[in-house]
């Protein structure tokens, strides 16, 4: 046995009280990950700058503050991830009513959603670079028809790439959109001086309340326009859009080109600490949220979520790309967050 592998199932062995435990994945660039079993949640991310490991996204000092954590920092978001207009959807001819936890919508899968659960560690998947958890969600799970079976694998490779594979099956009809919801600031104090560059030409339309109205909206000319590196601080600051105002900065779903999976579908740069991440992903859409509503041990604008996923609200826009896994489905999904130096 790889003795990393065998310090981390010590690590996972001794478990706290509250029944948190971390799994640490390790490359020997000197990059590590950790890994949380509540909410299945990236604790951690440190990447060598100047041969020093620094921390890449935010994340508590403790962590039994993640037991309170109303932010979803570094979780798994589902069942449904985003938005579902007042948490409700037809299915099969049957109007389904799910609980509601964002005024009069479903947000992330509901007020118990998953980012608020304690997952299974499956011990004999651990090893120095990699790890899988899994959960059951039953059937009416806030709401949710269908017993879903849910595995999240995250697995660090030599070339400091951290990847995240979603798989799930369900033994009835059920909507389903897993995203990961880490704020990266790659070191730096907020994500006001990060770059970023997205390839997308269009994104949703959303009302005050960031549900969709259907509408796909082009990015040509507008300071949603990523498709060149742009200040994120700078267009907030500077914007005259009238959502950008009404939100305090980004917090829209990107429809993302139909590019080759090996071709980042966004590139996010530190020039002061001289790091990208690129972010790799079979996902439809990326929901960019620059963490305006960060409050109490944070900051507004602290770090930035890119947060890989399906269309919002497809549940209730048929137009859209569908949510819905059949029991003779198989869920897969994965995204990948590249970390490498540019000096």
């Amino acid at each position: 046995m790889h003795p990393m592998a065998r310090e981390v199932i010590t690590k996972v062995a001794i478990q706290l009280e509250t029944e948190l435990a971390t799994v640490t994945l390790t490359n020997d660039f000197g990059m590590s990950v950790e890994i949380m079993n509540f909410g299945a949640r990236i604790q951690s991310i440190k990447f060598p700058v100047n041969s020093k490991p620094t921390e890449m996204i935010l994340g508590y000092a403790s962590v039994t503050d993640y037991l309170t954590d109303k932010f979803y920092l570094g979780a798994t978001c589902g069942r449904v991830c985003n938005r579902i207009a007042g948490g409700k959807f037809e299915l099969a001819g049957r109007q389904v009513q799910l609980a509601l936890n964002d005024g009069a919508n479903c947000l992330h899968g509901g007020p118990d959603n998953f980012s608020l659960r304690t997952w299974s560690i499956d011990k004999e998947t651990v090893t120095h670079s990699s790890v899988t958890l899994f959960i059951i969600s039953p059937n009416g799970d806030q709401g949710f028809p269908g017993n879903l079976a849910l595995s999240v694998t995250y697995q660090l490779s030599a070339d400091n790439k951290l990847s995240i594979q979603y798989s799930a099956s369900t033994d009835s009809a059920t909507p389903i959109n897993l995203t990961n919801h880490a704020y990266f600031n790659l070191g730096e104090n907020d994500c006001q001086s990060l770059y970023l560059q997205m390839m997308s030409s269009a994104l949703l339309e959303t009302d005050a309340a960031n549900i969709p109205t259907g509408k796909i909206l082009s990015v040509a000319e507008t300071d949603y326009n990523f498709r060149e590196p742009a200040a994120i601080g700078y267009r907030q600051e500077h914007t005259e859009d009238e959502s950008l105002k009404t939100k305090n900065g980004y917090d829209h779903c990107f429809i993302l080109d139909n590019t080759p999976f090996e071709q980042p579908k966004a590139i996010l740069t530190s020039q002061k600490n001289q790091i990208n991440l690129s972010v790799y992903t079979d996902q439809p859409t990326i929901q960019l949220y620059t963490g305006f509503y960060l409050t109490g041990k944070f900051t507004s604008y602290q770090g930035l979520c890119l947060e890989a996923q399906n269309y919002t609200d497809a549940d209730n826009n048929k137009h859209f790309p569908s949510n819905i896994l059949m029991p003779n489905q198989q869920y897969q999904r994965k995204i990948i967050y590249k970390f490498e130096s540019i000096n």
